[in-house]
């Protein structure tokens, strides 16, 4: 024969043990609530305080051992890029894809030929120093055009960052280490946004290190970032003609080659606009190898 219990009125076996468990809590709890010898007593009070401290203390040390890293890298990357805003840019589609029908002269550097929409070049200004070429205009303006290997960006992230190719994989995935521009659209696509509490902790540091990179590698881009396609080419323009900045530059990749232009505007010279841009870059070709007899 079983004892009885708080709830129930006989003797017998308990037949609601769960139930008698549970109001035989609630009894005590009440209970001690209301005894004058606990309720308001400096000792409740501090007991209360230790317990919300010791709750505290344990939230924070799960919160930090599963998102310490993470919050990290997100107010890093906060402090460290708010007063680049540049950062935050991704790249857009580039609308204006007209082309400038004004006479203009062929030009050939480095193998490859390109359209220029101006006449007006400064032969006595033009330089060429290993893979670049800068050329003058009598409006005050300017020309770069160079070109680097392919996969060059790359390679010099991985030797800069002392990284091996496999380090890097592991960090931004095969693909993004497939060419210039894959890398390239990878990092411009990422923003500080991005990096959150709640994100892996490989995520957090590999997206903050790219960030990184893309604050000091970007050219700027305070009017946008635009992504261009040549028929041999694919890139980005950072900057936005109808702006008017000092300085737009293109970067073109391929499979064979990379190619950086770039156009100067002088104050009060003649604005560059995109129309004319667009000659420049949609023109850029191989040149054809002359076969000598």
């Amino acid at each position: 024969m079983g004892r009885g219990c708080c709830m129930c009125v006989t003797s017998e076996r308990c037949v609601r043990p769960l139930a008698c468990k549970r109001g035989y809590t609630l009894g005590v709890l009440q209970a001690f609530s209301a005894s004058p010898a606990v309720e308001g007593t400096p000792m409740s009070k501090w007991k209360r305080i230790l317990i919300w401290l010791a709750i505290v203390v344990v939230v924070g040390g799960v919160y930090l051992w599963f998102f310490g890293v993470q919050t990290a890298s997100a107010l890093m990357v906060r402090y460290q890029f708010r007063k680049t805003p540049d950062v935050v840019k991704t790249p857009m589609p580039l609308l204006d894809l007209s082309i400038s029908s004004i006479p203009h002269r062929t030009a050939s550097y480095f193998g490859y030929e390109f359209e220029l929409p101006w006449d007006d070049v400064d032969m006595a200004k033009d330089k060429t120093v290993g893979k670049i070429h800068v050329g003058a205009f009598h409006s005050g303006n300017a020309f770069w055009f160079s070109t680097f290997p392919p996969k060059n960006f790359v390679n010099e992230v991985s030797k800069t960052g002392n990284l091996n190719p496999q380090d890097l994989k592991q960090l931004y995935g095969e693909d993004a280490l497939e060419s210039d521009y894959a890398f390239h659209k990878k990092m411009l696509q990422l923003t500080p946004s991005y990096i959150t509490p709640f994100i892996s902790q490989k995520q957090a540091i590999s997206g903050q290190i790219l960030l990184m990179i893309k604050a000091i590698a970007m050219p700027k881009a305070s009017s946008g970032i635009f992504s261009i396609q040549t028929q041999d080419f694919k890139g980005f323009q950072f900057e936005n003609p109808q702006a008017r900045p000092s300085t737009i530059t293109v970067e073109l990749f391929s499979n064979e080659a990379g190619i950086a232009v770039m156009f100067m505007q002088k104050d009060g010279a003649p604005a560059i606009s995109q129309p004319e841009i667009n000659r420049v870059i949609q023109s850029i070709h191989k040149a054809a190898i002359v076969q000598k007899d």
